[in-house]
């Protein structure tokens, strides 16, 4: 039977015990939480582990990608992407949206698209997470034509249709000539009336009229208060009128629901590229969530094998806090496939046991895991465990019987694939019987070639460690000056139990504690003298290596500061050269200008002696400030080696000439990096806002300017390049009117700021921005903004025909 690929990947995930005892599943809420779409956080509750080698390098890769743009580029904005499946799939079975439905698809078609820019703005890379934007497919005739139609989620355009605005205009005559015919009506009868107003009653204009006056005013009653005193009465010659009113909006809601109909017939069309949309948007989300939790985690991309290797360089438990964790070195499947960890309570053989199994796990899930580069993880077709912590009141209650039960379990399942993590193997029982019992069992787990890691306090397996080929010893280290644990995992040495020692220091009798010692062999006695001799040892070459490292460090700051040091005095030296040179120029033109102008005055004059000899003057002086001049240019402001053309400039200068790469054109910088990190460039008569972080060095083959000493303006390559490209597709592609209705606040915002910016580029004078009336926060947003916008002269609200308060004329 064939499998398709979905199926393999199922049959591949780790689930079961393994993801509750090692607390993968706080990894995987801690990963929802950083999703920002629903589409994405589905994803992130539905990770499992992989046994699949080539689907984890290419998960890691994928986050290796998400990662490396978030730390360049930043966060990604997710706004405006609602949860719109169900509306899709009720548009799909022949369903008619409601108006905030259909402005969700489009805002949804926005935020699309919006993805799809900055996949073509900024640099995503050419992998896996780059292909789920170019993927994207963003329908903006239907995202316009819903926005269009629709204003708000309650509100209906005039102008969705012809038949919709000749209706509601009909409407507002009626209803204009009625308020007219019963005003009058108030007019001629003011005693009559309870109040003098008009009223609604059954979509009906009718005049509160007092019941005993109700004679003087004949027509139809459709109401009374409560009282009794007031009846509202539709006088006899507005009946009529009242009544096509009641046809007249009886067929708007008839035309609205036709264009409903239209608009929820174009969505249902599009079906199957919004759900396309919402997986490639999910798996956008997903993998910047998995970014985002490896930079909070301080994670890096591990080194995949298949062979069961694993070697982790100063691991963290990504659930304790970053502030008291203690980070281990850890080493397993190489040199040996068994390690087994001794040592006391409390002193960190449980959370060594489920770092090296939740760092697995989150590895196999295509998870970044918190230690130092090149650490290795290996990939096993099965991670199985049987811990139990002896702080949970929970695991407390355990017996030698529950934790056997699970030790038949994981060996008839262990084999050369597999990562068997065990916790105080052996416990709950006799120690003699218990510690037989666990040698055995770890021996078992050896000949089946699982790679295991066992934690115990039996004293038997660490004998066993030392005599068996492929079994490894290591402890938790235990300082005995101050009595408690350092949490650090040393491997290749035993652990030591300082009974002894420790009893000694809380003030146990030297007689109690011979007497304990004349109980245990003189092997035994040895043994462990042995062993704390080495642990001793071993803490003092720890703290000989982090002094050397200490001294090395301070050595490279100290180096590193004096080359930047060095770099800013050379970079100094350079501005007050050039600041020089340019001094020495202006006086060279200036004096050259002067006596240019002496020249003229003199050739005025008659006397022919004096003016052939102030001439010959003139003229010496002139030769000599030309040469001033001709040196001076000969002069170049020495660029420093790394400062090469293409490069980004380290500090960036008023008056130098730059290339930006964001808007593809050469100018010189005439304002320094504001806090948002723009500044300004001048190229010919264009002056242009651009990011500092695009400005470069220019390429020394590009055209320059033409060689006048008083020109600074940069040169464009080509009339059709640069600034006049910019102004040509600018007139060609912009419109004089922005729709903004059915958008956020911040989203109309930035539309309306680049909208403007592209309208000054191609000359236009006057447009049109449509907001629509519905609360008035995005006509109040969009009309504090352009009061604060140096680019516009004046604006107002639209007049009959405009739109009214539903659009703002600009005039920039």
């Amino acid at each position: 039977m064939h499998t398709t690929f979905e199926e393999k990947s199922e049959a591949a995930r780790i689930k079961g015990r393994p993801i509750l005892t090692l607390e993968f599943d706080k990894i995987r809420d801690k990963l929802e939480a950083n999703a920002k779409t629903p589409f994405g956080k589905i994803i992130c509750r539905d990770l499992y582990p992989s046994s699949d080698f080539e689907q984890v390098s290419g998960d890691l890769l994928q986050t290796e990608e998400a990662f490396q743009y978030y730390m360049r580029e930043g966060s990604i904005s997710f706004s405006g992407f609602s949860d719109i499946r169900s509306s899709v799939s009720y548009a799909l079975n022949g369903g008619v949206l409601s108006m905030k439905e259909l402005l969700d698809v489009a805002a949804f078609f926005r935020a699309v698209n919006r993805l799809e820019r900055l996949a073509k703005e900024t640099k995503i890379g050419e992998g896996a997470f780059s292909g789920y934007f170019q993927a994207l497919e963003s329908d903006m005739a239907a995202e316009k034509d819903i926005s269009f139609c629709i204003n708000t989620a309650d509100e209906m355009n005039d102008r969705a249709s012809d038949t919709l605005y000749d209706l509601r205009r009909q409407i507002r005559t009626a209803q204009g000539h009625i308020r007219q015919l019963l005003e009058k009506i108030i007019r001629n009868h003011p005693d009559a009336l309870q109040e003098q107003l008009v009223t609604i009653k059954n979509d009906r204009y009718v005049v509160p009229v007092k019941s005993e006056r109700r004679s003087e005013i004949p027509g139809i009653v459709h109401d009374m208060s409560s009282s009794g005193q007031t009846i509202f009465v539709e006088p006899l010659g507005v009946v009529e009128a009242n009544n096509k009113i009641a046809e007249w909006i009886a067929a708007e809601r008839e035309e609205i629901e036709r264009i409903l109909q239209r608009l929820s017939g174009i969505v249902a069309a599009l079906a199957t590229v919004i759900k396309s949309d919402i997986e490639l948007v999910a798996q956008i989300d997903f993998c910047c969530a998995k970014a985002v939790l490896a930079h909070d985690m301080r994670a890096t991309r591990p080194i995949l094998n298949r062979e069961g290797h694993i070697l982790l360089r100063k691991a963290r438990h990504p659930l304790i806090d970053p502030a008291i964790v203690v980070p281990i070195d850890f080493e397993l499947g190489k040199r040996f496939r068994t390690l087994v960890v001794t040592g006391p309570n409390t002193g960190g053989k449980t959370v060594s046991l489920k770092t090296c199994g939740l760092l697995t796990l989150m590895a196999m899930a295509g998870l970044f895991v918190p230690c130092q580069d090149h650490s290795e993880i290996s990939v096993f077709r099965q991670v199985l465990a049987d811990i139990g912590d002896e702080q949970s009141i929970e695991q407390s209650l355990s017996t030698f019987s529950s934790h056997m039960k699970n030790l038949v379990e994981i060996l008839k399942l262990a084999d050369e694939s597999t990562l068997v993590l065990v916790d105080e193997l052996g416990s709950g029982t006799d120690p003699s019987e218990g510690a037989a019992l666990a040698i055995s069992i770890l021996d078992e787990f050896r000949k089946r070639g699982a790679v295991t890691v066992a934690t115990t306090h039996y004293k038997e397996l660490k004998g066993y460690a030392i005599e068996t080929p492929e079994v490894e010893n290591a402890c938790c280290e235990f300082d005995t000056d101050t009595l408690s644990p350092t949490y650090r995992l040393l491997i290749g040495l035993p652990g030591v139990s300082n009974a002894f020692v420790i009893s000694k220091k809380l003030g146990l009798s030297q007689e109690v504690i011979d007497a304990a010692q004349s109980f245990l062999s003189k092997e035994g006695i040895r043994f462990e003298s042995l062993l704390s001799e080495v642990e001793r040892n071993n803490r003092e070459s720890e703290k000989l290596k982090l002094e050397i490292r200490q001294i090395r460090d301070l050595a490279a700051q100290e180096r590193e500061a004096l080359r930047l040091e060095r770099e800013k005095i050379e970079i100094s030296r350079q501005r007050v050269l050039e600041q020089a040179r340019q001094e020495k120029q202006e006086i060279l033109e200036d004096a050259f200008e002067e006596c240019e102008a002496m020249l003229a005055e003199v050739k005025k004059r008659k006397k022919s002696t004096t003016l052939e000899e102030s001439e010959r003057k003139l003229q010496t002086i002139r030769n000599n400030l030309r040469a001033g001049i001709s040196d001076l240019e000969q002069e170049h402001f020495t660029v420093p080696v790394r400062e090469l053309a293409g490069k980004k400039p380290e500090v960036i200068r008023i008056g130098a000439t730059y290339f930006s790469e964001s808007v593809g054109i050469e100018g010189i910088l005439i304002k320094e990096p504001d806090s948002r990190g723009q500044c300004v460039i001048v190229s010919g008569d264009l002056k242009l806002t651009v990011p500092a972080k695009s400005l470069r060095y220019p390429d020394k083959a590009q055209p320059k300017s033409d060689g006048s000493k008083k020109s600074s303006r940069a040169q464009v390559k080509s009339p059709l390049s640069g600034a006049g490209k910019i102004k040509s597709d600018k007139i060609k592609t912009t419109v004089s009117e922005l729709m903004l209705i059915g958008k956020t606040v911040d989203d109309a915002i930035f539309e309306l700021d680049h909208y403007i910016d592209d309208c000054v580029l191609s000359g236009m004078g006057t447009v049109r921005i449509v907001h629509g009336k519905g609360s008035g926060a995005l006509r109040s947003a969009v009309r504090k903004h352009l009061k604060s916008d140096r680019r516009v002269t004046a604006f107002r609200s639209g007049e009959i025909g405009e739109g009214e308060d539903g659009v703002t004329i600009v005039t920039l």
